[in-house]
């Protein structure tokens, strides 16, 4: 009798540990967000989540595409970072948003300085943004695969206005010093993470939204955050 119960607390343990909560997390390679496994803001922000929840998560780092392909064929449990579309019916997505947002990236419209845009007539205009965001506005708007050719294209008013983000888009301007450009603010939009369709991924939104509450209340998320989480800032060139 002593012996079976051992073998049956034995098989307990083992089960338990087998069935022991741990996740995969697969992020989008990007300078300064995502380098590799070990170095970027992002990875710092899963890190971080991992120790709060005392739930081990595995890391990868991987190009966009792929990396929102991972969570989408139920090979990583989350991705991130997606900027949310507003103009998407999230009924036809084939993954959901997690409920907490992470950070707002400033979507800023860059105009030739001599012509004052009214952003709500934008359509009458000729304007570019990155290839991949076209879908964010719903406007006709032309999509460009160099965001350093727009930007020039704008200086020297071959097109009217490029919309992007701002983190993406001041350095660029800086660094070649474009000085026939205008700021102005577009629109903020939230990032997301990205979790498998359904409903599949309640559990874990759960525990994220669960560890990034923590990690606010703390300070903690600020710190990591705060880097790439900030307020317009309205210079001009």
């Amino acid at each position: 009798m002593r012996k079976i119960s051992l073998l049956l607390l034995l098989f307990i343990l083992i089960a338990g540990t087998a069935s022991a909560k741990e996740l995969k997390a697969s992020i989008a390679e990007m300078p300064i967000y995502a380098e590799n496994e070990h170095k970027g803001i992002l990875v710092d922000l899963v890190k971080a989540i991992s120790e709060v929840s005392a739930i081990p998560i595995e890391i990868c780092v991987v190009p966009f595409k792929r990396s929102v392909f991972y969570v989408t064929s139920g090979k990583t449990d989350f991705h991130l970072p997606l900027i949310k579309n507003p103009e998407t019916d999230e009924n036809t997505m084939d993954y959901d948003y997690a409920t907490e947002t992470i950070f707002y990236v400033n979507f800023v419209l860059y105009s030739y300085k001599n012509m004052n845009i009214d952003i709500n007539k934008i359509q009458l205009y000729k304007v570019e943004t990155d290839l991949a965001h076209t879908d964010y506005f719903n406007f006709p708007i032309t999509g460009s695969s160099r965001i350093e050719s727009s930007l020039r294209k704008v200086n020297v008013a071959r097109i009217d206005a490029f919309i992007f983000a701002d983190n993406a888009c001041d350095p660029l301007i800086k660094k070649n010093d474009l000085k026939n450009i205008r700021r102005q603010l577009y629109k903020a939009f939230e990032v997301k993470i990205v979790l498998p369709k359904g409903g599949r991924g309640k559990e874990t939104d759960n525990i994220l939204t669960s560890a990034i509450k923590k990690l606010r209340e703390s300070g903690r998320y600020d710190e990591i955050m705060g880097q790439i989480d900030y307020p317009y800032n309205d210079w001009q060139p």
